[in-house]
């Protein structure tokens, strides 16, 4: 009587990866050449990001931010991936005064726009500018330069408003927004105030993160469908914007 022996896979040598070429290989360097032609052929170039790739595809934003800003014949885009664009201007001028009216959004979702650097920092683009008011400041020390102090650390200030009492901040549009902050007034006392984003669309009205709603917000547990935690302003502010956009859309239809 015989009895068969079934080889394992490891027995075959079938199946076992090989080390060898799991190994990382070094680095190719490419040759060094002088670049300073193709840093001044890009000095007019947005780089640009979508927050949510499921609901943005870059090709649908080069298709139609041109025709948004009225630059069709002055400006031209095209994808750069799965999640990133790039727009190049032939004018400053053009170039400005859309730096000037930042942020925008595609499909109510935000995008990440971002003035070419050469850089090799990643990830880039990264930043939005967003103009930010802060609500619950006593009026004894409601001044611009107590904006300032309670907005810069969350990324450079680019400009002020007097006027409307408020400043243009570059923030992280890959991490989420902060709502709220403590702050100590000079009489020690802590008080928490609440930041508003103007233009603000689409976001988790859970963590706050730009790249998911709270349906799939990883920080929920999978039950839980809604936030409970009470509406900010900024969420507030988010659910007019998305309705006047509904009943604009229906008039137009009607």
């Amino acid at each position: 009587m015989f009895w068969s022996h079934r080889y394992s896979r490891h027995e075959k040598g079938k199946w076992v990866p090989n080390q060898s070429k799991l190994a990382r290989k070094p680095p190719i360097r490419i040759p060094e050449r002088d670049v300073s032609s193709l840093i001044a052929q890009h000095q007019l170039t947005l780089i640009g990001r979508v927050t949510n790739p499921t609901m943005q595809r870059p090709q649908a934003v080069v298709d139609y931010l041109p025709q948004y800003w009225k630059l069709e014949n002055r400006v031209t885009g095209r994808s750069l991936g799965s999640d990133t664009f790039q727009f190049k201007f032939t004018a400053e001028e053009d170039l400005q005064d859309i730096l000037s009216k930042f942020p925008f959004h595609f499909r109510k979702w935000m995008l990440i726009l971002q003035k070419w650097e050469p850089i090799i920092a990643q990830p880039f683009p990264s930043s939005i500018a967003f103009w930010i008011k802060i609500h619950g400041i006593p009026l004894h020390y409601y001044t611009l330069d107590t904006i300032e102090a309670i907005t810069e650390e969350l990324g450079p200030i680019k400009a002020k408003d007097a006027d409307q009492m408020r400043v243009r901040v570059e923030v992280n549009g890959l991490q989420p927004l902060e709502m709220v902050r403590d702050v100590e007034l000079p009489s020690s006392e802590i008080i928490q105030v609440e930041l508003e984003y103007e233009k603000l669309k689409k976001h988790c009205f859970h963590c706050f993160s730009l790249t998911h709603d709270e349906l799939t917000c990883p920080l929920l547990a999978p039950d839980s469908q809604k936030a409970t935690r009470p509406l900010g302003i900024n969420q507030q502010r988010t659910l007019s914007r998305i309705e006047a956009d509904k009943k604009r859309h229906d008039e137009r239809r009607s």
